[in-house]
């Protein structure tokens, strides 16, 4: 009987009893030939071990499909399989594409705002802080999650993960903030990845997509004592080429070319020449064409009109900005300017860490959200507390497990109120230059608008910035305290109205 597959789900096809012998990720080639009413795709197989090779594909139309495979070892050369792809269920709403040029929806249509939040290593923490981490997420809105292929070596980060990516083991013991060193011989052999590690992490996707969760998977980090950061031009490429082949049918994955690119460089890891052929790799090698990013780690001053150390985000292959700044104010010039959405993927993280990026209010957090979001971004939350100095308990941002702030409460209550007031994405609506300190945000069609006046406490408000001649009811809401009520004035553009002098209170509007 021929087998079914969801549009947008998984098909995999698995060849048993293969060579075993000398380095069967490196000696073996294997691809298959997908083909649809004569459309045709090849994509990379990839060995999983124990004499298994598999070949995966993400189908996106219905229909039925043939496919064959090809390799340099006769049992895995020409094994031919067919399948039908069967409509989508309700509850797929496929890939996460660009929409629009500058905003977000699913493959179907269906709207999506970046909620993000980040836990970088919870794939390779103990199984207990794994399962923490997937019910955390369950109880929040969070829509994505930016999380590393790779293990991090960092302050409070140092203890070893139980497997590693590839196989050895570490030749030189080295602290969590020992990641400067020459990597001449790490003891790892970076020709041979180690299956066990990554079943782990794409299991954890599954589970990811299960909840509704996009795996913003960051593929190079420079926090890095192993030396998976230093593996040269030609083993990157292969991991990459193996990664794409195992997780590219996955349809949750977005690729983050890294995080902080361009401290990579300083450090001696991963010069700021390779990165164009990196970018172009990734692209050309993933037959579904997921979202792929690259993030910073020099900021702009703040305020000010340069992003001189930002990768150039206009090159073709790179589908959204994902930056690490507080600047929010210019989230819609930045929008304007480079024609794609722009997501805002670290703004300082809620916590109490000594460092200047972990020790942000929740209020703090909160307001980043609402200030991002109404200026037609996307946002990613993070947490960073520790209960005292020598902590043993995971830390959210880069463990997972237990979130013990609050910001992602009233988080929570921005989602809900963006997804029952009709904002499929919210269009931006710039006021009196970039660093006007209200933020404005509509529905596409402009019948509804959000204005977040943050810790500011004026007397009256004038709405100067809506359009001439219309009325719009509203309701008054406290992002804190998370409540909406009736607002007693109509809303015009020409006519003050006076406000309870609260701060994080916001309005929305909807016309008459």
């Amino acid at each position: 009987m021929k087998q079914t597959v969801e549009k947008w789900r998984r098909y995999e096809l698995t060849i048993a009893d293969g060579p075993t012998d000398g380095n069967p990720f490196r000696d073996v080639q294997f691809t298959a030939t997908f083909e649809h009413n004569n459309h045709k795709v090849t994509v990379d197989g990839f060995y999983d071990g124990n004499g298994e090779y598999k070949v995966r594909y993400m189908p996106e139309v219905e229909g039925d499909y043939t496919v064959t495979t090809h390799s340099n070892v006769a049992k895995l050369n020409g094994v031919t399989d067919a399948f039908t792809v069967t409509p989508a269920e309700s509850d797929n709403h496929g890939p996460v594409r660009v929409s629009g040029k500058t905003h977000f929806a699913y493959a179907d249509g269906t709207g999506y705002i970046p909620f993000g939040t980040t836990a970088y290593a919870w794939t390779v923490q103990p199984e207990k802080v794994q399962e923490e981490t997937l019910e955390t997420l369950k109880e929040n809105k969070f829509n994505k999650i930016r999380m590393l292929v790779f293990p991090k070596s960092y302050d409070y980060n140092t203890k070893e993960p139980a497997v590693y990516p590839f196989e050895g083991k570490p030749k030189v013991k080295r602290g969590g903030t020992d990641w400067i060193f020459d990597a001449s011989d790490t003891g790892f052999d970076f020709t041979r990845p180690v299956p066990e590690y990554f079943q782990n992490l794409e299991h954890r996707i599954d589970q990811l997509d299960s909840i509704g969760i996009e795996a913003d998977l960051i593929l190079f980090n420079p926090y890095d004592r192993w030396g998976f950061a230093r593996m040269g031009m030609e083993n990157n490429l292969e991991y990459l080429k193996y990664v794409i082949a195992r997780l590219a049918s996955y349809k949750n994955v977005w690729w983050a070319l890294a995080n902080e690119y361009d401290l990579m460089d300083l450090v001696g890891q991963i010069p700021l020449k390779d990165w164009d052929r990196i970018g172009q790799f990734v692209h050309e090698k993933d037959p579904s064409q997921h979202l792929e990013s690259i993030h910073n780690f020099y900021d702009p001053p703040q305020h000010k009109d340069t992003t001189k150390n930002w990768y150039d985000h206009t090159k073709p292959w790179i589908t959204h900005v994902s930056v690490q700044t507080d600047n929010v104010f210019l989230i819609p010039k930045w929008i304007e300017e480079y024609q794609k959405p722009v997501v805002d993927d670290e703004c300082r993280y809620e916590g109490n860490l000594e460092f200047g990026w972990g020790d942000n209010s929740a209020q703090g957090m909160m307001d980043n959200f609402w200030r991002v979001i109404l200026r037609g971004g996307g946002c990613t939350h993070g947490e960073t507390y520790i209960d005292k100095l020598d902590t043993d308990r995971p830390i959210w941002w880069a463990h997972g497990g237990k979130l013990y702030g609050e910001s992602q409460k009233k988080i929570n209550f921005l989602y809900d109120l963006l997804q029952d007031n009709g904002f499929d994405w919210v269009k931006p609506q710039a006021i009196s230059g970039p660093t006007w300190e209200l933020a404005v945000g509509s529905t596409p069609d402009e019948k509804k608008w959000l204005v977040y006046f943050g810790d500011n406490q004026s007397e009256f408000e004038l709405f100067s910035f809506l359009p001439k001649g219309k009325k719009y009811s509203a309701k008054l809401i406290n992002a804190w305290n998370e409540t909406i009520e009736d607002f007693d004035d109509e809303i015009t553009s020409d006519q003050k109205f006076h406000l309870p002098r609260k701060p994080y209170q916001a309005m929305l509007l909807t016309e008459e």
